[in-house]
């Protein structure tokens, strides 16, 4: 029998009834596990990682320096929850086109904006498009001084008059739902021909320049050779500024999806590592994380642990990884300091983490990229809009969410995607608890109950 190492115990959902159960982060089989046992409905579990020795010390170095009571710099506001696709792992699994009553105003918008403390915006739902006044809720939020992006199907940017309204109203960035460059790929995704479609609305984003992210969701035997594809093409083009990689999740219309097709981040790193032949190192992507829980830990935000984000460089239409240009494993040595230090004395902590990543990178980082590095991440960790707009840099994510076979609270509270939107009745535009997409995950009463949700202890 294989020995079986508990990491942590949390909380989590039973993916049949959606009641909170006791769950457990283990090791067995050489890969992490997060297991459950519902008393009505049996025992569930998902493999999380196949690399345990990463992300057993990621895992703890996350819970000592990320606490729950971080805050939040960015809010997802959903103006409208209708869309013009209907795609077949779409987290509401309907067509919303219909939808009305979350309709969001201007006016509603505005009054909830100009007392926000928050200076960076997504604007989702739906498909944030179909709300005629688009244009106009990004000009009140640029008279608030507020940051802008959307994330978009891309549907409505063909039209390159549309396009430019939005950008004359102050759009600051474009999150593109992008899942590759193969036509079959949108029939399994997407229920549809979409390609040329896209293909038109990126020609309009780089015919103006407009930042761009690639949101771009990944199922096994489906879409792996995007991944690599999607790195390339952002390497030769500067208006991308961002890919973020998403995976399909046990919600909506992705409940029809069988399990074998879900693929957790973890994976997409390893098909990233193969098809850029090492350039991209699964190991080096852990330790720029670890680096990364620890800024955000300094700066007291809040982050999810599902969400892994890496570095890239252009260099002559190609890329280099950020290690390249900064010792990260040097660094490493001082982030299980910090750690240390975390526990005893959070304030000579943060002392201690400043202190030696400016001597780290002054020392070891080439003087070409020592100010651009700064600068990007002072505008990244401060959620200002300066580092949408670089051309240097452009950053890779892996990500999923908490669908119910994979919640878990102990992450969950620290979640950076607080959503703001209306309830289901078509009452005031509020918060909609601190799970953020998390609500998706149990079911559209849930998500947008006219309270805020409430994390169970």
């Amino acid at each position: 029998m294989n020995p079986v190492n508990i990491i942590r115990k949390t909380r989590s959902l039973c993916p049949a009834c959606l009641k909170y159960i006791d769950a457990y982060i283990l090791e067995k089989d050489k890969k992490i596990w997060l297991t459950k046992s519902c008393l009505d409905h049996g025992d569930f579990e998902i493999v999380l990682s196949g690399t345990p020795e990463y992300y057993k010390k990621l895992d703890m170095f996350y819970f000592t320096v990320m606490k729950g009571n971080n805050k939040l710099r960015e809010y997802e506001l959903w103006p409208t929850l209708r869309c013009n696709m209907n795609c077949t792992i779409c987290c509401f699994g309907e067509n919303l086109n219909q939808v009305r009553n979350f309709e969001a105003t201007c006016s509603e918008i505005n009054n909830f904006v100009r007392n926000s403390k928050a200076n960076f915006y997504i604007l989702s739902g739906g498909e944030p498009t179909c709300h005629e006044d688009l244009d106009k809720i990004i000009r009140i939020m640029k008279d608030h001084k507020k940051t802008v992006t959307i994330n978009t199907n891309g549907c409505k940017l063909v039209d390159g008059s549309y396009l430019n309204a939005l950008k004359n109203s102050g759009l600051d960035r474009v999150n593109l739902q992008f899942d590759g460059f193969q036509r079959d790929v949108y029939f399994k995704l997407r229920g549809g021909d979409f390609l040329d479609i896209k293909l038109k609305a990126i020609n309009n984003l780089k015919s103006i320049n407009m930042p761009t992210v690639f949101n771009a969701t990944i199922a096994r035997n489906v879409n792996e050779e995007a991944i690599g594809s999607l790195v390339n093409y952002a390497a030769r083009n500067p208006f991308v500024n961002a890919i973020n990689f998403f995976t399909i999740c046990s919600i909506g219309g992705g409940k029809n999806w069988p399990l074998s097709d879900y693929i957790m981040p973890d994976e997409v790193i390893d098909i990233l590592e193969k098809q850029s032949d090492g350039k991209i190192s699964k190991e080096n992507v852990f330790l720029f994380n670890k680096l990364h829980f620890a800024v955000k830990s300094l700066f007291s935000q809040r982050y999810c642990f599902y969400n892994y984000i890496y570095l890239l460089v252009r260099e002559s239409g190609s890329y280099k990884p950020i290690d390249k240009f900064i010792n990260i494993r040097k660094i490493d040595l001082a982030l299980d300091n910090y750690s240390k230090f975390y526990k005893k004395s959070v304030i000579f902590a943060k002392a201690y983490l400043v202190l030696t990543l400016l001597r780290t990178i002054l020392l070891h980082c080439p003087i070409g990229i020592i100010k651009d590095f700064i600068l990007i991440n002072f505008s990244y960790f401060f959620k200002t809009a300066g580092y949408l707009k670089t051309k240097k840099f452009f950053y890779i994510s892996f990500s999923t969410g908490c669908d119910p076979y994979k919640a878990d609270y102990s992450i969950i509270r620290n979640c950076q995607n607080e959503i703001i939107a209306k309830d289901s009745n078509g009452g005031k535009l509020d918060y909609r608890g601190r799970e953020g997409l998390y609500c998706l995950s149990v079911e559209k009463s849930r998500a947008l109950k006219d309270r805020k949700s409430t994390v169970p202890a």
